[in-house]
């Protein structure tokens, strides 16, 4: 079929960039509103249902639902992370329901954003969503709300100009992506299909159709406890932490040593490790008794995640055995909360090229194209949706997770003609 505009056969870029333009105060408001509904990991329910609301006042068809412990835990890609799994999803349908049940698009986004960490390292409220320096600032404006609001007003504009696919395009709005992907694996599993999906993560608009992996890991490293004046007489767990960190290290140089891969050349580790938080001891003048680490561990694209574990956990056996006490007293090591498999989209996959069409069109500029190095939902269309899939957003993913976080306004315009022209050009090839 051929995208319709109520006026004319024919939409062109004009009437696209004309039409985003016109939305500009709506998409830098949306954003904001989103922003502003607080949405921790665990507590997406008010921000679900204020863009349940905002689609349904599109006319959108809007469909909402939260899955099912005992139906989603027995999927082998299925993250506990200790929360309750009955927290809403939410999609909604521009045009009609497709015959085959494979719409045209789907464009993904998750609602939950990351704890907002210490208030005096913020120079703006957290969830105020002010604007500064042509930036939107606050927790999930860069990850990912921006590039939630730009899909949502992609479609608009497209509403606006006639457009009326029947096939279908699909907005999600997911939760639980921080910690494993809960979310949109039950879109996955209700059946919800399309031909290709773009995930507005952060990603400065480049086209990332590569993610490597991450996995949870936590160490429990045993020392021995006395007094801190007689600590020559026990084992600081501490200090047996840092020879396994070290090691831990050195198992990171010598896995990037041995990986290559096209769209990682030249943009640093393609699958780091490092440790995010640590707990030791229980009294400042007593030698701790256990050193617990928790952080996460990178698995390249091309590797099997039950490898990756593997051979962390050997690195973990050597560097006991190498230390006297550890090898008598070894660390053990734990898989919990996000195991972020990695994933992978076919580069001759159609929903590619379309896309950096769409890119020279609505940005003008050819895109640029990267893996990431870090997991997201991504894995989980391509693995076990079978749809190719991409990521594709607004904003730098540096400022992701970090204080002052922040998406350019620009990007978010960019982002949003780039989206409607892509959903304009697919529906004419159709």
């Amino acid at each position: 079929m051929r995208a319709r505009r109520q006026e004319s056969a024919v939409i062109t870029s004009t009437h696209i960039c004309e039409a985003i333009a016109s939305l500009r105060d709506d998409l830098i408001d949306l954003t904001r509103q989103l922003v502003r509904h607080p949405s921790v990991t665990g507590e997406e329910g008010s921000a679900q249902a204020f863009i349940a609301g905002y689609w349904r006042e599109q006319g959108l068809t809007v469909e909402e639902w939260t899955p099912v412990r005992e139906e989603i835990e027995r999927h082998p890609a299925f993250c506990d992370d200790d929360l309750p799994v009955e927290r809403p999803v939410v999609s909604a349908r521009f045009g009609e329901p497709p015959p085959d049940g494979i719409h045209t698009l789907i464009l993904n986004g998750h609602i939950d954003v990351v704890p907002a960490g210490e208030r005096a390292r913020w120079s703006v409220d957290p969830f105020g969503a002010e604007v500064r320096d042509g930036a939107i600032f606050g927790r999930g404006s860069c990850d990912m709300k921006g590039g939630l609001a730009a899909s949502t007003i992609a479609v608009r504009a497209c509403r606006s100009l006639g457009v009326a696919p029947r096939k279908g395009v699909l907005l999600q709005s997911v939760t639980g992506e921080e910690t494993g992907g809960l979310g949109t694996l039950s879109t996955i599993l209700r059946g919800q299909r399309a031909e290709g999906v773009i995930i507005t993560e952060p990603t400065s608009l480049a086209l990332c159709p590569v993610q490597s992996g991450a996995l949870s890991f936590r160490l429990r490293v045993p020392g021995r406890p006395t007094h801190g004046a007689m600590r020559e007489a026990g084992v600081n767990a501490i200090e047996k932490l840092w020879l396994l960190w070290e090691a831990l290290r050195d198992l990171e140089t010598r896995r990037h040593d041995r990986f290559r891969h096209p769209l990682y050349e030249g943009r640093g580790l393609a699958a780091p490790l490092s440790i995010g938080r640590v707990a030791a001891g229980n009294w400042p003048s007593t030698v701790p008794e256990e050193a617990i680490a928790e952080g996460r561990y990178g698995v390249f694209p091309d590797e099997e995640t039950d490898a990756a574990r593997r051979e962390f956990e050997q690195a973990v056996v050597d560097a006991c055995r190498a230390d006297r006490w550890l090898s008598e007293h070894p660390a053990g090591v734990e898989w919990f909360e996000g195991q972020f498999e990695p994933g992978a989209t076919d580069p001759e996959a159609p929903i590619l090229g379309r896309l950096a069409q769409a890119h020279r069109i609505g940005a003008g500029r050819d895109p640029v194209t990267h893996g990431v190095p870090y997991g997201s939902d991504l894995r989980l269309f391509t693995r076990y949706g079978k749809m190719p899939a991409i990521l594709y957003g607004p904003g730098d993913v540096r400022f992701a997770h970090a204080a002052d976080e922040r998406v350019p306004i620009e990007e978010l315009e960019i982002a949003a003609r780039v989206l409607a022209t892509l959903i304009v050009r697919t529906m004419e090839e159709d």
